[in-house]
C-alpha cells in the first residue's frame, strides 16, 4: 500500500509529539466537528483541514506537520482503524506527500510588526506552559464521567473509570495506567523512585474494605488497559488520547479544562478532607517526604470527606518517610528561647 519509511527512533518520536500537537491545534479550533468524533476520526479530519489550509504556515512547517501526519496516518491504516483510497489522488498518505497546501507569503515586516509578532510569541508559550488544573469542585467530576458515559463507545467508558480510579488513589496517571490487582493490594511500578523522589519503587494501596461488586468491576478496567495499549500503540498515546478526550469533554460540559493529572490532585485534596495526616498521604501516593502534598496539591476545601477505612496501607511504609514536616514560626521562636541563657 505504501513503502515503509526509513525512520530513527528520534524523528518517530518528534513527528508524533507534532501530530500530537497539530491535532490539539485543530480541536481547539473546531470544537463543534470533534466533540462527538471518535479519535481516528479526528486525525482524518485533521489531515484533510491542513491540506486545505493554503496560505497560513511557512514551507518548512508544512513539511514537518506533512511528515508527522503522514506517520500517524501510516500507523492507523496499518491497524486497519483507517481505510486509504486506492486512487493516488484520493489517497491521504498521497496527498500528503504530493498535494500539500499552499505556505503562507512573505511580507516584509517593520520594526513595529516584528515586535508585536514576537509579543505574540511569547505570550502563546506562557499559554502553552499553564500548568495543570489543580483543583476541580466534585459536581464537575461527576458531569465528567457522566459525558464519557454517555457516549457509549469503549475508550469513552473507559476513561469514565479511569477518572474514578484516579480520582481515589490519587497516583500519577503512568502509575494508573499500570496498575495490577495482586490480592487485596493495588500496585503500580512509581514513576519517580530514583534519586530519592519517590518513597519506595511501587506504588502500593490495600483495597481489603472495596465491596466484592466494586473489585470485579476493577479486574475488568484493569483488564481492558491492554486492549488500549495495542489500538493507541503505546501507553503514552493512551494517555495523549485521554487528554485530548478530556479537553473535548472539558468544553461540552463547559468547565475549564482538565487533564489526567488534575485527577491526582482531587484525589489528594480528597484524602486531606478525610482527615489523613500529611504522612499518611505521603505513602498512600508515594511521596518521599511528608511536606510535598501540602506544599503542592489541592487544599482540603476543594476535595470530599470519604471513609478512611477504604484506603489502607502498610503502617511500617510510614517508617520510611525521610523528611519531617516544616516547623512553624511559633515551634521556631519557642526553640530559640529554649537556647536563651537563663
Amino acid at each position: 500500500m505504501f513503502t515503509e519509511p526509513v525512520r530513527s527512533d528520534e524523528t518517530i518520536a518528534r513527528y508524533e509529539i507534532d501530530a500530537t500537537k497539530f491535532l490539539g491545534q485543530y480541536c481547539r479550533e473546531h470544537p463543534a466537528d470533534v466533540c462527538h468524533a471518535p479519535y481516528e476520526s479526528r486525525v482524518t479530519m485533521c489531515a484533510d483541514w491542513f491540506l486545505k489550509s493554503d496560505g497560513r504556515w511557512s514551507d518548512s512547517y508544512i513539511r514537518g506537520i506533512a511528515a508527522a501526519l503522514s506517520q500517524r496516518v501510516e500507523m492507523f491504516v496499518r491497524m486497519d482503524l483507517i481505510s486509504d483510497h486506492p486512487e493516488p489522488e484520493k489517497s491521504l498518505l498521497w496527498r500528503l506527500k504530493n498535494d500539500r497546501p499552499q505556505s503562507i507569503k512573505k511580507v516584509k515586516k517593520s520594526k513595529e510588526a516584528k515586535a508585536k509578532a514576537h509579543q505574540k510569541k511569547v505570550a502563546a508559550k506562557k499559554k502553552e506552559r499553564k500548568a495543570p488544573r489543580k483543583s476541580i469542585p466534585v459536581r464537575e467530576l461527576r458531569a465528567l464521567v457522566q459525558y464519557f458515559r454517555d457516549q457509549a463507545d469503549g475508550f469513552s467508558l473507559w476513561i469514565a473509570g479511569y477518572i474514578l480510579v484516579a480520582s481515589r488513589l490519587g497516583w500519577r496517571p503512568g502509575e494508573i495506567v499500570t496498575l495490577r490487582r495482586e490480592g487485596n493490594f493495588l500496585r503500580a511500578r512509581a514513576e519517580k523512585h530514583t534519586n530519592g523522589r519517590g518513597l519506595t519503587d511501587t506504588c502500593e494501596v490495600d483495597i481489603s474494605a472495596y465491596p466484592k461488586r466494586l473489585i470485579d468491576r476493577l479486574d475488568q478496567w484493569i483488564a481492558e488497559i491492554e486492549k488500549w495499549e495495542e489500538r493507541y500503540g503505546g501507553l503514552w498515546h493512551v494517555r495523549s488520547a485521554m487528554n485530548e478526550r478530556l479537553a473535548t469533554a472539558s468544553e461540552a460540559v463547559r468547565i475549564e479544562r482538565v487533564c489526567t493529572y488534575t485527577f491526582r490532585h482531587f484525589a489528594i485534596a480528597c484524602m486531606k478532607r478525610s482527615g489523613f495526616s500529611n504522612s499518611e498521604i505521603a505513602v498512600i501516593v508515594n511521596h518521599a517526604s511528608s511536606r510535598t502534598a501540602t506544599e503542592r496539591y489541592g487544599k482540603a476545601r476543594d476535595g470530599i470527606k470519604r471513609a478512611k477505612k477504604i484506603l489502607r496501607f502498610n503502617q511500617e511504609r510510614l517508617l520510611l518517610e525521610r523528611d519531617p514536616p516544616r516547623k512553624s514560626v511559633k515551634d521556631l521562636q519557642q526553640e530559640q528561647l529554649l537556647r536563651l541563657p537563663t
